[in-house]
């Protein structure tokens, strides 16, 4: 039986750890809090602009999507589990209805692919939250830019001005404001796409009053976990990049890069009969060996522990 393929004892060179002194707990002060905030934020602008690329960035953006998702969920009243959140979205058929569970995860899919150098960035916004919210946006978001000449132009306060803008006009789309919030930071920050980042810690009491530090503090861990998931998501693609070499089905360096790309990967409708997103036919039965081969390798896993219906990640 082939050795599985080990986790490497260090980190790349080009891709530094977070330092201890940004995640050790100093004590809150809003000084503090705007410190680490900053820090973390441009240790995770040095992953996000990796010139070597070796860091899967849709992956990792899908990756924080669930995470945001179940977050959200839980804001509503909800306790989806990221483990549900994957069934509800990646089993549902084309055309069927996926659920709030799978609806949330779509959402957060979305507004993480939306691409903040084109011009349509806004309509895409607005494709991520409910018409009512939509309306309101190109109002809301000139209010929150405009924090950036009163309040020394940080990215978090802009982002704080949306979130309190969306919640006090309506006060139960707490996802609609989290959504507007990364998004405002996001483009603040001048980053590509927005990284889910405030509905990872942001709770219900601190969007019924929102505070610049409560953002803050929430930027500040919401990006040391992105930072963290980054140093991690790279050591397993760096394992997967490793053995593509030695698959030989055909269609395999395509498969190789959806599990780059994908949180998880059904392989009867995401392989077979086309592998997604492309022309290269594979037979159910070709999948199925090639997933359970990458789980030989030790570089995929199956997530949900089912004899049927099995959904494959990075492992």
């Amino acid at each position: 039986m082939t050795k599985p393929a080990t986790l490497p004892e260090t980190l790349p060179a080009h891709l530094p750890p977070l330092p201890s002194w940004i995640t050790q707990n100093h004590g809150k002060t809003p000084e503090l809090e705007t410190f680490l905030s900053g820090a973390s934020l441009a240790m995770l602008h040095m992953l996000l602009v990796d010139p070597c690329q070796t860091l899967p960035a849709e992956l990792l953006h899908n990756r924080l999507a669930l995470r945001a998702a179940e977050a959200c969920l839980k804001l509503e009243g909800r306790r989806d589990s990221e483990a549900d959140i994957r069934d509800a979205y990646y089993l549902a058929r084309a055309g069927d209805e996926m659920g709030p569970a799978g609806d949330m995860f779509a959402r957060w899919r979305k507004v993480s692919s939306v691409a903040l150098k084109r011009k349509d960035w806004l309509a895409r916004l607005k494709a991520c939250v409910p018409g009512h919210v939509a309306e309101e946006l190109p109002e809301w978001i000139d209010t929150a830019m405009a924090q950036r000449a009163s309040q020394g132009g940080s990215p978090v306060v802009q982002a704080a001005r949306i979130i309190e803008l969306v919640m006090n006009a309506f006060p139960r789309e707490e996802a609609s404001a989290l959504i507007c919030g990364d998004l405002v930071l996001a483009r603040a920050l001048g980053w590509a796409q927005p990284v889910p980042l405030l509905g990872l810690h942001l709770k219900g009491k601190d969007l019924r009053d929102v505070t610049v530090e409560t953002c803050h503090d929430a930027v500040a861990r919401g990006a040391q976990d992105a930072a963290r998931l980054s140093h991690d998501l790279v050591r397993r693609a760096e394992r997967l990049r490793a053995v593509a070499p030695k698959l030989r089905a055909k269609g395999s360096a395509e498969a190789v890069a959806m599990f780059l790309r994908e949180d998880a990967v059904l392989p009867s409708t995401m392989l077979s009969p086309r592998i997604k997103g492309t022309n290269i036919s594979m037979t159910d039965r070709a999948a199925r060996r090639l997933c359970d081969r990458l789980v030989e390798l030790g570089v995929v896993r199956e997530l949900t522990g089912r004899s049927t219906f099995r959904l494959y990640g990075v492992a």
